[in-house]
């Protein structure tokens, strides 16, 4: 009779441990409940950064949008150093050969030019063109102009005033266009050789245009800077 309440007593006590087990399990489930609300928040938080990251990329592309492809400087003249001039096309880099005297004229100015300082050398080197080029000319029914000598058709007399001084004169009451200033489709190259080379007497300053390249194989854009872009 004491044997069985006494194993009645430990049945009632193991119960008693069990049911006083399930608030731990009901803790363990609310400290779970706990840490996926931690996770969510951490998520949120990471959600949150990113929006944050999101908007800092959106800053940077507006700010991207914003820079001025075009940069100019602000250097006063006087700060600066000439090193080349380009006022007619081809002078110095075809009638100036010798490069130290190239140098000089890249450093000169139009009174340099209009004292005839470099004017030997640009006759010399229209010389050698015409040895090397004449009976090209001729062969195409072409009048070569006399590099120097008296009346009309000499090469010194007809490329003076285009090329000496070397500079663009621009009259603004007259059509622009080359010598007239200069618009990027005008057969520049073709005109300064004509004026050179051809005896403008018999022919016109425009009778080379065609032996170069008339037009660009891409044509010009319609908005500044009107060039395309180059071939990759």
């Amino acid at each position: 009779m004491k044997d069985f309440r006494l194993l009645s007593l430990l049945g009632l006590l193991s119960l008693s441990l069990v049911f006083i087990g399930c608030p731990d399990d009901d803790d363990d489930s609310a400290t779970d409940d706990d840490d996926a609300m931690d996770d969510d928040d951490a998520m949120d938080d990471d959600d949150a950064t990113d929006d944050d990251d999101a908007t800092d990329d959106d800053d940077a592309t507006d700010d991207d949008d914003a820079v001025d492809p075009f940069v100019f400087v602000d250097f006063s003249a006087e700060t600066m150093v000439q090193n080349d001039r380009l006022g007619m096309p081809a002078v110095s880099t075809a009638l100036i050969t010798d490069d130290a005297r190239k140098t000089a004229y890249n450093q000169a100015s139009p009174s340099d030019d209009a004292a005839a300082t470099f004017v030997p050398d640009i006759v010399a080197q229209i010389n050698a063109l015409h040895t090397v080029l004449d009976d090209d000319l001729t062969g195409l029914m072409l009048t070569p102009c006399t590099v120097d000598g008296a009346g009309g058709g000499t090469c010194v007399a007809q490329g003076a005033p285009l090329i000496i001084p070397d500079s663009i004169a621009i009259d603004v009451a007259a059509d622009a266009g080359f010598p007239n200033g200069r618009t990027l489709r005008d057969p520049v190259i073709d005109v300064t050789l004509a004026v050179i080379l051809l005896d403008l007497t018999v022919h016109s300053a425009t009778d080379l245009v065609g032996t170069n390249p008339t037009a660009n194989d891409v044509d010009f854009e319609p908005n500044f800077p009107y060039l395309a872009p180059p071939h990759q």
